[in-house]
């Protein structure tokens, strides 16, 4: 039956984050499309297109057109388009017949957003007839890598709860409360970086763990597939290098307890061989794209406001960019993520005996989680997070949620609800509006215009082109109600493979 729980808590988690599912098509979504469709790290026929994307400079050995970013999600993500690829070609040529027969556009092409450069965006990839290719290649890389990554981490949370000690009824509405109660819910809308590498790094941290030996693998195994873990959060973004390196000190930590430190060393080298591949794949995609191995992607881009501080940016710390991370209106940690508070005092706990979490573990959750947000408080770029909400210490939060539940536990319980409600109002609140205004202001505007779908908001926007005999708001209570029916189905009918009459 346990295993039955997880799968059953795998299935509530992707179909609640599918409906969610925002329509952003992300700089991620370029490299996706070129490598599938053009077996290539080029994105010239994607120039001018997001301000991400950059001719390379007179002094890269490589020419053409790249983005400022690692592409390991990208290639993740590549793969499901890779296998969706001739559907979705079938369905875009359906549709540009169907328009070309029509004699093209006959009316002005609306978008009905106050964002003038959302709105000349959807202008011209429609004029060039790439609107329904880039909303199906979002909706692919939502369904089948950012909501399935996500739902996986929360049965892994549901999985280390249970290993930890915790009643099995209260690590199931525990974990539930890391899916739907942090920025997690918010950020698997749309192919990212920064949380795929938080998750990648979680998982990568409970192997190395292994509570109670709850996975049953030997240790070289643990700490190789750890390491490819690792290796991995460094392909998706160089703010992974931190976690990567500072998972394998703990790998070594963790096995210098049985075999002291000569003996930990030598596990740990597992952990070192795994990370190999993900980092000669950057290198790998560093020399085809600029011509050098080494030099990061930011390296190459072109200027742009704040690249004169530091190297590309990154600077010295700011105490200004540190209080930003934390406490912004629009994407503080603190403010996106109430629970994170708890995990302040989770090594407190852990030292007087009274935390489910041990006094190494809550600490390395804490250490991480430090050196992520002092890291960005040296990065200039912080300062555009609004546009997309809570995003740069996106990683820490899979750490801090874990280290926050020994501290939530022992609250009063009218404390604790009250924090878990908070929670997740304000953590279904931006996953559903996703503006650019304050975390306040998506709440307010849940609680006056109603609950949203941000994929339904959308189509509401652009019903002229796609549902031109509609008018008005289209209601997500259907969608809601049907999702209420699949998680019936998820939790109450047993062996749903059998036979109706047997």
């Amino acid at each position: 039956m346990p295993g039955y729980i997880r799968l059953r808590l795998f299935l509530t988690c992707w179909i609640i984050y599918v409906a969610h599912f925002a329509t952003d098509f992300a700089r991620e979504h370029y490299l996706v499309v070129s490598i599938v469709e053009d077996h290539s790290y080029l994105l010239d026929k994607y120039f001018g297109m997001h301000a991400d994307i950059f001719q390379n400079p007179p002094n890269s050995t490589v020419q053409g057109a790249h983005h400022g970013a690692n592409p390991g999600i990208s290639m993740v993500a590549a793969i499901p388009y890779l296998v969706f690829k001739p559907a979705v070609d079938a369905v875009v040529n359906r549709e540009l017949a169907a328009r070309k027969a029509r004699g093209g556009d006959t009316a002005s092409v609306t978008y009905a957003d106050n964002r003038p450069n959302r709105v000349a965006f959807y202008q011209k990839v429609r004029r060039l007839g790439l609107d329904v290719r880039f909303g199906l290649v979002s909706a692919i890389t939502t369904v089948f890598v950012m909501a399935p990554i996500s739902a996986a981490s929360v049965v892994l949370m549901y999985m280390l709860l249970g290993a930890m000690g915790l009643r099995e009824r209260m690590a199931l509405w525990l974990s539930l409360l890391y899916g739907f109660g942090t920025p997690v819910f918010f950020r698997t809308a749309y192919l990212n970086q920064n949380l795929g590498l938080g998750i990648f790094a979680f998982v990568a941290f409970a192997l190395i763990w292994n509570p109670r030996g709850f996975i049953a693998w030997r240790t070289s195994r643990r700490l190789f597939v750890a390491g490819l873990l690792g290796g991995l959060a460094f392909l998706c973004d160089y703010s992974g290098a931190l976690y990567m390196g500072l998972l394998g000190f703990y790998a070594w930590w963790r096995s210098a307890d049985d075999k002291g430190l000569v003996g930990g060393f030598k596990d740990s080298l597992w952990y070192l061989a795994g990370t190999l591949p993900g980092i000669l794949l950057l290198f790998q995609y560093q020399y085809a794209s600029f011509g050098n191995a080494i030099l990061p992607p930011q390296n190459w881009m072109a200027p742009v406001e704040w690249i004169d501080v530091g190297y590309k940016g990154v600077g010295g710390f700011s105490p200004e960019l540190f209080r930003m991370l934390l406490v912004d209106s629009r994407f503080g940690l603190f403010v996106a993520m109430p629970l994170a508070a708890l995990a302040l005092a989770a090594p407190w706990l852990a030292r007087r005996a009274r935390s489910q979490l041990p006094a190494r573990e809550a600490w390395v959750c804490l250490i991480l989680s430090a050196v992520l947000i002092v890291f960005f408080s040296t990065v200039q770029y912080t300062r555009l997070q609004w546009v997309t909400g809570i995003r740069y210490i996106a990683p820490a939060i899979p750490f801090l949620f874990l280290a926050a539940v020994p501290v939530l536990l022992r609250l009063p319980k009218l404390l604790a609800y009250g924090m878990i409600i908070l929670s997740v109002v304000i953590s279904w609140s931006i996953a559903m509006v996703r503006s650019q205004g304050t975390v306040f202001e998506n709440v307010q505007r849940v609680f006056v215009e109603g609950f949203q779908l941000p994929w339904l908001t959308v189509m509401t926007k652009l019903s002229a082109q796609y549902l031109p005999w509609f008018r008005g708001n289209i209601s997500v209570l259907p969608i809601f109600a049907l999702c209420g029916v699949m998680l019936y189905i998820v939790w109450r009918v047993e062996y749903p493979w059998r036979r109706l009459d047997s």
